[in-house]
């Protein structure tokens, strides 16, 4: 209950460091302890940009996989607005579509060349709360926020590479940075 990341994913990845590194921190307990309230992880993977209304908005823009939007959707508890999509890698999304239908998603914003693909995906799994997100970063996270309710979260979670509709997934969480802090 302490741990400052989120998800289950990464409960897994500090077991992992913690047992590669005991004998190398000393068996420090309290080094550990203090390491997993403070260390809140790396931009662009489940970063907290803001809350506005009682909505949270996540920029996990580095999640350019479906495996990697998974666990970010996974990670949350609350109902979520994902928005999805991007560039094609030729990658399925048939088990992303699955954790999206069960895991408390209240809508997906589809982006990007592999929207139809998503989409496709999404109508097999028995999910339909699709909406198109635009072609601009403005008009993706407007299309987000009017979806969202107080206590949702907004996540940025493509799980599609950038190109396109962006220069990088840097350039995308940079553009995602600024609609939100933008929005009122």
């Amino acid at each position: 209950s302490e741990i400052a990341l989120l998800g289950r994913h990464n409960v897994e990845n500090i077991c992992a460091a913690m047992a590669a590194a005991w004998e190398l921190i000393g068996q420090d307990a309290s080094l550990v302890q203090h390491v997993v309230k403070t260390f809140t992880g790396l931009p662009h993977r489940l970063e907290l940009i803001r809350t506005l209304k009682d909505v949270r908005y996540y920029d996990d823009s580095f999640g350019t996989t479906p495996e990697t939007a998974i666990v970010a959707i996974q990670a949350f508890e609350q109902p979520k607005v994902v928005i999805l999509g991007g560039s094609d890698k030729g990658i399925p999304f048939d088990n992303l579509a699955q954790v999206v239908a069960t895991h408390k998603v209240r809508s997906v914003i589809l982006i990007g060349a592999t929207a139809p693909k998503i989409e496709k995906a999404l109508h097999t799994a028995g999910y339909e709360n699709i909406v198109d997100g635009g072609t601009t970063m403005t008009n993706i996270v407007a299309t987000a926020q009017a979806q969202a309710k107080p206590g949702d979260v907004v996540l940025l979670s493509t799980s599609s590479a950038s190109f396109g509709l962006f220069k990088d997934y840097k350039d995308r969480a940079q553009q995602f940075q600024v609609a939100v802090k933008a929005l009122k």
